[in-house]
């Protein structure tokens, strides 16, 4: 009822119905209302309005009381409590708990159960997860409580990839034992032409991966086998990745790994608000922004300060988690008194010379010589680190006649062979650091494949981009597991014919002679009788108080560094007390297992060996960086210089684990401290022209692998 006053003509008036007080009550909504004119109609309605008014109470402090629910200020952690329920409200709803039905013979510490249901839960909702806890908490156990709910309970066929050298060591005698039905296969065999990914493909609906960062590089092998047994048949197929090192040099190696859980599905995250993949990864990568949204979505990942917080009582089959403290010791020694100061600098700046003309044969194609011959100056490929490819284009048009797509593909050619000779560069000068033996080894294996190069160009063969992997391989690290003894005359022998008349091979002669004669030089000094300083710096350590009666594990980043020490320790009377041994890719499988087995007993559940068998003194190269469990020791020796910081972490990882005896693990890094920023300059010099190559044409931003940082020593 509405009573107005002051009306013109009628003085008051009333109105009676249901219109609200509202614009659509009085305009649009459809009403009906009696109006009253009347005086004495009018006047019993104000009498019936001030016996109602008489009756009311005051409301304003319960108005003010309501309202003051809205204007209350909350303290930040307030805020930050009701933004965490509101976004994690549908998982706060859901029973997650495991039914009393089903109990399990894995035991699981608090934080790993907690982990175990955030991972089967993400698995349901996208099929698939990146379980990406820290190095040592435990992800085997997490992935093998996966496998027991889907491979065992739900008889779902199951398959585990993961480095030969833990599928014996490590998978195969836990499914066994745990009587969990799962087929295992390495993923070197993946890796190889003939293995058959698209029968797997149809086999297997679960498919767990240990280790995956080695799935990060889509130009591999591997990648593509991988992906097809994961797209090809079940639809539904689920996806594990297990690995604590996701990141090795820039955030697409994250990527490529989740592209496995994706299937290249690139709205899969639409829901968690990341409408394409891939244009995500590349403006954070742009942006350097944390990736916050996609492993909120897709991953389970912990850090030990994380469980040491959260989880202070956690314990795991009655006993309670304990995690060793790290302590840090930094090995200084001398390269110029291992090498001798004059050698040590010619050594350095000869790699850095080296023209390494088989890596790069376009360089010489005869129109290009002639071109640089007519020249005034110089014709250079890449004038500078800032310039385009299409200045470098214009030029060869110019000098040569071609056309922009003939100079644009001989570019891409050189900027390839080009970066391949750095890589090179660089390898050597990471075994000039490892030791004399390793670099001796791999100088005399360049120059004897110089002298072959020159005898099989003699019979119109040269050396292509697409060969050079087969030689690379000698001169990597152990992680992969290179050939033993390759066979320099087959592996020339081997290459295609190519028109030698289009090459000048006078110049290309005179470029293998000059790096010949450069090496002949420095090895003719290198094998003069010297004292090796880091290797007696070795010595003096092994035999320190601080390391007497303890286990030691050594690791080189080279097989050829490994083997040496292993040869000159045992040979070492002060040292002979030590039982030793060592593991790298050239050890039997089966062998290596018993080696580990020797050293870490308690750690690799199998029977104690006799006291005299047991191994204290390990030597080994990055083929146990990954998955073993070491943690019967406490003392790790980084021999090397450690150039990947992920590297560094793996093989700390295995010692510092769940289960260790030991209240601290000690690191020992050696250190070349006068000679470093001289060694880390040269490397450097070496990535600005990797860097300046993929400016222009376009390379691999990863072709590298590494980025020497002095940040991440000590």
């Amino acid at each position: 009822a509405y009573i107005l006053h002051g009306v013109p003509a009628l003085g008051k008036m009333g109105i009676v119905g249901s219109s609200n007080l509202t614009g659509a009550g009085l305009t649009t909504n459809l009403e009906l209302n009696a109006v009253l004119k009347q005086a004495s109609a009018v006047g019993e309605l104000q009498a019936w309005f001030d016996g109602l008014w008489a009756e009311a109470e005051d409301y304003r402090a319960g108005l003010l009381e309501l309202l003051e629910r809205f204007t209350h200020t909350y303290t930040p952690y307030e805020i930050y409590i009701k933004v965490l329920y509101e976004a994690l409200r549908d998982r706060l709803d859901q029973d997650l708990g495991e039914r009393e039905e089903k109990p399990s013979p894995i035991v699981l510490a608090d934080f790993q159960h907690d982990g175990y249901l955030a991972a089967k839960e993400i698995l349901e909702n996208y099929g698939g997860v990146l379980i990406a806890d820290s190095v040592g908490l435990g992800k085997t156990y997490l992935a093998l409580r996966l496998l027991d709910d889907y491979a065992y309970r739900e008889r779902q066929t199951a398959l585990l990839v993961c480095p030969a050298a833990i599928e014996d060591t490590v998978w195969r005698p836990l499914l066994r034992n745990l009587a969990i039905p799962c087929e295992v296969v390495s993923m070197e065999r993946v890796s190889q032409r003939d293995f058959p990914a698209e029968e797997y493909a149809r086999r297997f609906r679960i498919i767990v991966v240990d280790e995956s960062h080695n799935f990060r590089n889509p130009a591999t092998n591997r990648w593509p086998k991988l992906f097809r047994m994961i797209v090809q048949g079940d639809p539904d197929k689920k996806v594990i990745l297990l690995t604590a090192t996701p990141v090795n040099n820039t955030i697409f190696d994250l990527y490529h790994q989740l592209r496995l859980i994706a299937r290249d599905n690139p709205r899969l995250l639409l829901a968690a608000g990341i409408p394409n993949l891939e244009e995500y990864f590349r403006r954070a990568e742009e942006k350097k922004d944390a990736l916050y949204e996609v492993l909120e979505a897709l991953a389970v990942r912990r850090s030990r300060q994380f469980i040491r917080q959260n989880y202070p009582e956690a314990e795991i089959d009655g006993q309670k988690i304990r995690f060793p403290e790290r302590t840090l010791h930094t090995v200084r020694y001398s390269l110029q008194e291992t090498y001798g100061a004059n050698l040590y600098r010619e050594i350095a700046g000869a790699i850095e010379n080296l023209l390494l003309a088989p890596y790069q044969v376009d360089i010489y194609r005869r129109e290009v010589i002639e071109a640089r011959k007519q020249q005034t100056r110089r014709l250079p490929f890449i004038e500078s680190p800032e310039e385009e490819s299409a200045g470098a284009v214009r030029r060869l048009q110019e000098a040569l006649g071609w056309s922009p797509e003939q100079a644009h593909e001989f570019l891409m050619t050189i900027g390839r062979q080009t970066a391949l000779a750095h890589i090179m560069r660089v390898l050597y000068l990471k075994r000039l650091e490892s030791s004399v033996e390793a670099l001796c080894i791999s100088l005399q294996r360049l120059a004897r494949f110089l002298e072959l190069f020159l005898e099989a160009m003699e019979k119109g063969r040269l050396l292509s981009a697409q060969d050079y992997r087969r030689f690379l391989q000698m001169e990597t690290s152990d992680e992969a597991g290179p050939e033993e003894g390759m066979d320099l005359e087959g592996f020339l022998d081997s290459l295609p014919e190519l028109p030698a008349g289009q090459y000048a091979l006078d110049d290309l002669r005179t470029a293998v002679e000059a790096d010949l004669s450069a090496l002949e030089n420095i090895l003719a000094r290198l094998e003069l009788p010297r004292p090796d300083n880091k290797l007696e710096t070795l010595k003096s350590l092994l035999a320190s108080p601080e390391l007497q009666g303890r286990k030691v594990v050594v690791f080189s980043y080279f097989k050829d560094t490994a083997r040496y020490l292993y040869r000159q320790l045992r040979s070492d009377p002060e040292l002979a007390h030590r039982r030793m041994t060592i593991v790298d890719s050239g050890i039997d499988p089966k062998e290596r297992t018993e080696r580990i087995r020797r050293f870490a007993p308690r750690s690799n559940e199998g029977p104690a060996p006799p006291p005299a068998e047991e191994i204290d003194l390990l030597i080994s190269t990055d083929v146990l960086s990954e998955g073993q469990n070491l943690q019967d020791a406490a003392i790790l020796i980084n021999y090397d210089l450690h150039w990947n910081p992920v590297r560094m972490v793996q093989r700390v990882g295995r010692l510092d684990r769940l289960g260790s005896p030991h209240e601290v693990i000690h690191i020992h890094n050696f250190f070349p401290e006068e000679e470093l920023e001289g060694l880390l300059g040269l490397l450097k010099r070496l990535r600005e022209k990797l860097e300046a190559i993929n400016r222009t044409v376009g390379l691999d931003a990863s072709i590298l692998g590494e980025t020497p940082n002095p940040m991440v020593f000590n």
